[in-house]
């Protein structure tokens, strides 16, 4: 056989097994999808969680947020805080920290912004895995690190 009679034949092989591969039996599928996400209820949602914060704690958080992306992080972090000062019933001024604490490597600030947030969103609901020990982050990198160079737990 000639080269072309070869890559004919591949080709065809290889767009018959494309089309067996995708037609479908055009049935439900296997696994039930979630409930659908439609655009209303995540308007929604958005406007359930801005009422809670509140207009000047939500722009002080956004004003947070652009400081961040711009890696302005002292500037974020009093943002933050203002933030979390005029809605401390919420949790997002505190992820913002944490984010700051993160950016920064400061693993006490880090550890405080993750208590708040535990503090304000309450324990985890029976059935939910929470973590099996009272390790802080910062603890759990740390003796990461020391098992990696070969250090025994204790």
């Amino acid at each position: 056989m000639t080269r072309s009679l070869l890559r004919r034949q591949l080709w065809l092989s290889a767009v018959a097994s494309l089309a067996l591969a995708c037609s479908g039996s055009g049935g439900a599928p296997k696994v039930p999808l979630a409930d659908k996400v439609t655009t209303d209820s995540i308007a929604r949602a958005t406007a359930e969680a801005h009422a809670l914060i509140g207009p000047e704690a939500k722009a002080a958080l956004d004003s947070g947020n652009a400081l961040f992306r711009r890696k302005d992080y002292v500037r974020a972090l009093a943002e933050y805080r203002h933030a979390s000062d005029l809605a401390p019933q919420h949790s997002a001024p505190l992820f913002g920290i944490y984010m700051v604490a993160g950016a920064t490597n400061n693993k006490p600030l880090a550890d405080s912004a993750l208590a708040g947030i535990r503090a304000r969103n309450g324990p985890l609901p029976p059935g939910e895995a929470g973590a099996p020990h009272s390790m802080s982050d910062s603890s759990l990198k740390t003796l990461r690190e020391k098992m990696k160079k070969g250090a025994k737990p204790v």
